[in-house]
């Protein structure tokens, strides 16, 4: 059955108060346990995420769906690639 909300994550990773690498090795442990069509929500405060996210989803093939700053918090969504890792 298809989902209501289209933006109801499949599941969300918590990685505020972790620094780079972290939220990305987190991201990608997630997205490698779901299927393809997935969506992920990140968060985190390291501003790195900024740069690293996008570029983690160029090389993988996920789509970075949004990228927004609330206050400390960056709030991502990423939809997992058809036959990506």
């Amino acid at each position: 059955m298809p989902r209501l909300d289209p933006m109801q994550p499949d599941v969300r990773v918590d990685a505020s108060g972790t620094y780079c690498p972290v939220p990305i090795l987190e991201i990608a442990k997630a997205v490698r346990s779901l299927g393809p069509g997935a969506l992920v929500e990140l968060w985190a405060t390291d501003p790195g995420v900024e740069s690293d996210l996008p570029a983690w989803c160029e090389s993988t093939g996920h789509t970075l769906i949004s990228l927004e700053r609330r206050g400390t918090l960056y709030v991502a969504w990423v939809r997992k690639a058809d036959g990506g890792a």
